[in-house]
């Protein structure tokens, strides 16, 4: 990967947390449950925190028109899951590529760029936990989340 398609996949990480975010917001507006509702709060949390980590990373930062439609990209995703359970279940097994693409951006990155891409891909997999565990039953499917934005925070307060 040269550097030209580095800063792209940081681009379109960067665009994809934001679009994540606003998923997690539209999402969790809609009549849930409480417990539905921390949810959707914890992955907007955690996406708008993940892109935060990725930020500094990049070049420049997108347009406000690319994030405009990034925002609006996700919170289309969220009319098209319109179910707790079509939610829970793309969570758990529909986000193997997007964990690929984020450890190929990170094995491509510099040395000083790997521990935030590091939570890059750790945010992944904590989205991926939190949908099995909402399968599952467990009694918190939250953890994952809320381990991986304690992840983000401290890194976020280092930089600082």
């Amino acid at each position: 990967m040269d550097r030209g398609d580095y800063l792209d996949g940081l681009r379109r990480a960067y665009l994809g947390e934001l679009g994540g975010a606003a998923f997690a917001r539209a999402f969790g507006n809609r009549d849930r449950t409480p417990g539905g509702r921390e949810s959707c709060a914890l992955m907007e949390r955690l996406e708008t925190a993940t892109a935060r980590v990725v930020e500094p990373l990049m070049e420049a930062r997108p347009s406000r028109d690319a994030i405009n439609k990034a925002e609006r990209r996700g919170a289309a995703q969220a009319d098209r899951l319109a179910t707790w359970t079509a939610f829970i279940d793309h969570t758990a097994h529909r986000l193997d590529g997007h964990v690929d693409a984020f450890v190929r951006l990170r094995d491509a990155a510099p040395a000083a760029d790997r521990p935030a891409l590091d939570l890059l891909v750790g945010h992944e997999i904590a989205l991926q936990r939190f949908g099995t565990a909402g399968l599952t039953g467990d009694a918190d499917p939250n953890e994952p989340l809320r381990a991986a934005i304690a992840a983000a925070e401290r890194h976020l307060s280092a930089q600082a």
